[in-house]
Order: structure tokens, then sequence, then C-alpha cells
């Protein structure tokens, strides 16, 4: 190949890098702590975002629901038992993975514009969305 054809190759590929890497999916960093979400981003451009999952606690099961709503994440609709309602007005459940002590998933979504509460819902004797594991999450 003569070094014409390899320079003009290599500006191809230069050139190209940046828009298939802009294809991908957005990545968000989220690590589940006790009574903590704390996510690496706040914001994403609409369409597909990975969640990389992991939950930090070392004896508690966490789970990581996303919830299309706006509503502010504390005001989100409950049971009598003291969970968010995941069929309540004014939400719109997205998707979850639920997760072990030290375990780590990811969770690839399609998200539209708008704005979305991630929460976790367990139900054990400590209710984890009404101690403040939620927070905010936008899609522009």
């Amino acid at each position: 190949m003569n070094s014409k054809k390899l320079i003009l190759g290599l500006a191809v590929v230069i050139l190209i890098m940046p828009i298939l890497s802009a294809c991908g999916p957005t990545t968000v960093d989220a690590k589940l702590k006790t009574y903590t979400i704390l996510l690496d981003k706040n914001s994403a451009p609409a369409g597909e975002v990975t969640f990389h999952v992991h939950n930090d606690a070392t004896d508690l099961k966490h789970e990581f629901v996303i919830f299309k709503t706006d509503l502010a994440q504390n005001n989100l609709p409950t049971t009598e038992e003291g969970i968010v309602d995941e069929e309540g007005e004014g939400i719109t459940f997205i998707d979850e993975v639920e997760l072990e002590p030290g375990e780590a998933q990811d969770l690839t979504v399609n998200l539209e514009a708008g704005n979305y509460v991630i929460i976790c819902n367990i139900d054990s004797d400590e209710m984890h969305y009404e101690h403040g594991m939620h927070t905010a999450f936008t899609v522009e």
C-alpha cells in the first residue's frame, strides 16, 4: 500500500470514529449504598442509556428501578405498605434490576426526553424509598 492511501485511510478512520462512538449508548455509573443512589451523571441525551449498577452495600439487597415522571423524586405514589406503587398515577415504570450485596449488573434502556426518578423499592423491614433511596435523572 502506498503512503497516500495509508494516510487517506487513517484520515477517514479519524473522522469516522467520533461519529461511531456517538451512536452507542450513553453510559452512567450507578452505585447503590445503604439508602443512597449515586450516579456519575444526572442527565443523558435521549436514546439508549446503559446504567452500570453496582450494589456497594455489604449486607442489603437493593433494586434499581426507573420511572418516567414529572413528580418530585420524594413524592411518588406509595402503597399502604410504604413502597412505591409501580402502577401508580403520574409515573410510568421503565425497567429494573435487583442486586445482591456486592453484585453488579448493566441495565440498558431506551429513554425518551423527559424527567425520570430512580429508586430502590425494596420492602424489607426498612422501606428503602422512604429512607431517601431515590434520585432524579433528566433525559434531554
